[in-house]
C-alpha cells in the first residue's frame, strides 16, 4: 500500500487480495473503465476507496453503462454523423465486440 496526499493506493495484487478477486479481474475492471488507475513507475494502482466502491456493486465512474448501452450510443452518433467522418457502413469496436460475444454463445 501507498499513501499519496492521503489517498491509499494499492497496486493490482494487494487489490485481489482485498477484493478476494484476482489480479486479472481487477486488470479488466482498470481497462473497462470499470475501477480508476494511476501509474507509478510501472505498477498499476487503485485507490482504495474506488476499489471497494467496484466490490459493492458500485462504479468508481460518474456514469457506468452497460456494453450494450455503448454500443447503442456509437450506434446513434454513427447514423447521426456526429463521429466526423466514419462510413456508416464501417463496423465499430463495439460491432466487433457484439460479434465476437454472439459467435462465442452460438459456437
Amino acid at each position: 500500500m501507498l499513501a499519496i496526499d492521503g489517498v491509499e493506493l494499492l497496486d493490482v495484487r494487494e487489490a485481489a487480495r482485498l477484493a478476494d478477486r484476482t489480479p486479472e479481474t481487477v486488470r479488466r475492471w482498470i481497462w473497462s473503465g470499470r475501477l480508476a488507475a494511476q501509474r507509478h513507475g510501472n505498477r498499476l494502482l487503485v485507490s482504495r476507496h474506488d476499489l471497494e466502491s467496484v466490490v459493492r456493486g458500485g462504479d468508481s465512474s460518474a456514469e457506468a453503462v452497460t456494453l450494450s448501452e455503448w454500443a447503442g450510443l456509437v450506434g446513434e452518433q454513427r447514423r447521426s454523423g456526429a463521429l466526423g467522418s466514419l462510413s456508416p457502413d464501417m463496423p465499430s469496436a463495439s460491432d466487433l465486440v457484439l460479434d465476437d460475444r454472439h459467435s462465442r454463445q452460438a459456437g
